[in-house]
């Protein structure tokens, strides 16, 4: 059995380990609010890239353009977002788990795939896989900004335009509620018409594009596809951080269980030592007599 000196380090070491978790804990909660006003503030922009979109589609009868080119996908690209820590429950092994059956997925059509990482996570995971990372990025997931989107954005259109990849998905966490999160995967290349038949303004017709309808798609395209990655990008950060405010919760509960667990141990050692002092002190005194 334990001795009592032993019984207080342990105690007094949960409780240092308890003061972390609860501390990290309130830093998560905050985070958490500031990942969702950023995420609030992403969508007009996503919306207004889209109405764009949607409205040169309208008015072009013979609509035709590479980011809507209907290809026999070959080589596909998968950018899979993570953290670039830990202690965050089973957040990114969930989206990296999902990553992973998408790649399959493909992989058993006769599709080559390759994987672009954010997050020391999901680089890791895919590492120890043996997949073929084409590039990673660490240092945005958990405070992404437009810059970082499109960043990412500019690295993988060269690739597709050249035809080097054939079409990007991407694989994120959806942020629902603090407690409600789940891994999703999207295809953001090719482009489908149907996708924006319903957000084309009704008097599109009267709108002139300068210098004409298909360089402004070039310009607004890519900003199009950086918008969908910060979007994916911010509500995998805010999952991210309701993920690890759950598991410090989690963490401390835990830590307060052990806490009154030890103190219950330490209080019977010390009843223990008491009355054996006692019965040392009575068998003296009865010796004397």
């Amino acid at each position: 059995m334990a001795t009592m000196r032993e019984i207080k380090g342990r105690i007094r070491s949960v409780s240092s380990t308890k003061k972390t978790t609860k501390a990290m804990n309130l830093v998560s909660s905050s985070k958490l609010a500031r990942a969702k006003a950023k995420l609030v503030k992403s969508t007009p922009f996503f919306d207004q890239m889209r109405r764009i979109i949607a409205n040169i589609i309208s008015v072009n009868e013979d609509f035709d353009h590479i980011y809507f080119e209907k290809r026999i996908a070959k080589r596909s690209l998968i950018i899979v977002i993570a953290n670039d820590r830990g202690l965050c429950g089973g957040y990114n092994n969930n989206i990296c788990k999902l990553a992973a059956e998408v790649a399959d997925d493909l992989t058993a059509n006769g599709k080559e795939v390759s994987f672009f990482c954010i997050g020391n996570k999901s680089r890791d995971f895919f590492r120890r896989r043996g997949d073929y990372i084409l590039d990673s990025q660490n240092g945005i997931s958990e405070n992404p900004f437009h810059e970082d989107a499109q960043e990412i954005i500019d690295k993988i259109l060269p690739l597709y335009l050249n035809g080097r990849v054939d079409e990007v998905h991407i694989c994120f966490t959806e942020f629902v509620s603090a407690i409600t999160y789940a891994p999703q995967s999207i295809k953001i290349l090719p482009l489908y018409e149907a996708d924006f038949a319903d957000a084309a303004e009704t008097d599109a017709r009267l709108i002139k594009f300068e210098p004409s309808p298909y360089e402004v798609l070039d310009y607004v395209v890519p900003k199009y596809l950086a918008s969908i990655t910060l979007e994916a990008l911010s509500t995998s950060a805010a999952a991210g951080q309701a993920a690890t405010m759950t598991a410090m919760d989690s963490a401390t509960e835990n830590a307060g269980n052990i806490i009154d667990n030890l103190n219950l141990v330490y209080n019977r050692a010390r009843q223990a030592a008491i009355t054996q002092e006692i019965s040392e002190i009575v068998g003296g005194a009865n010796a004397l007599q």
